[in-house]
């Protein structure tokens, strides 16, 4: 049976690159050649970023991508192992949709890889996207569109 999360959801300030890293270590999205810089330009660069928080320690957090005005991409929902199942995805991935709302951007979309339809799929503003087909640009493709 899941047990409830009774830490805290939060948006607004970093995590700090060192603590990021740890989370998407235990998590095994990154290995030892992944560098604080890049976590940190990671973090900068995004337009939003909440965490999830446990005792003051981070276990979990996505960000998004956005103009700020029109659209937003939500991405890297990462909990720590051994604080899945608690419905902390679910929260996080909320708790940015709505903080994405209350600034003006109404397309929001997020990609989830085979088996995230369980997290996705219970949260408040999610739907599939019907009619919608999603496409990747590879970096140093040449075969065009």
């Amino acid at each position: 049976m899941a047990r409830d999360f009774d830490g805290e959801i939060t948006a607004g300030a970093l995590p700090a690159p060192e603590e990021a890293v740890a989370l998407y270590r235990a998590a095994k999205w990154w290995g030892e050649e992944n560098d604080f810089g890049a976590m940190r330009k990671m973090l900068e660069n995004s337009f939003a970023v909440v965490c999830a928080r446990s005792g003051g320690k981070l276990v979990g957090m996505m960000r998004a991508i956005s103009d700020g005005i029109s659209d937003a991409y939500m991405l890297d929902l990462v909990v720590a192992p051994e604080y899945r199942r608690r419905g902390i995805g679910k929260r996080l991935t909320d708790f940015l949709a709505a903080h994405l709302e209350t600034c003006g951007i109404e397309w929001i979309v997020c990609i989830g890889v085979p088996g995230t339809e369980n997290v996705y799929g219970k949260c408040e503003r999610a739907s599939a996207m019907a009619g919608h087909t999603p496409w990747r640009f590879r970096a140093g493709s040449s075969s065009g569109c």
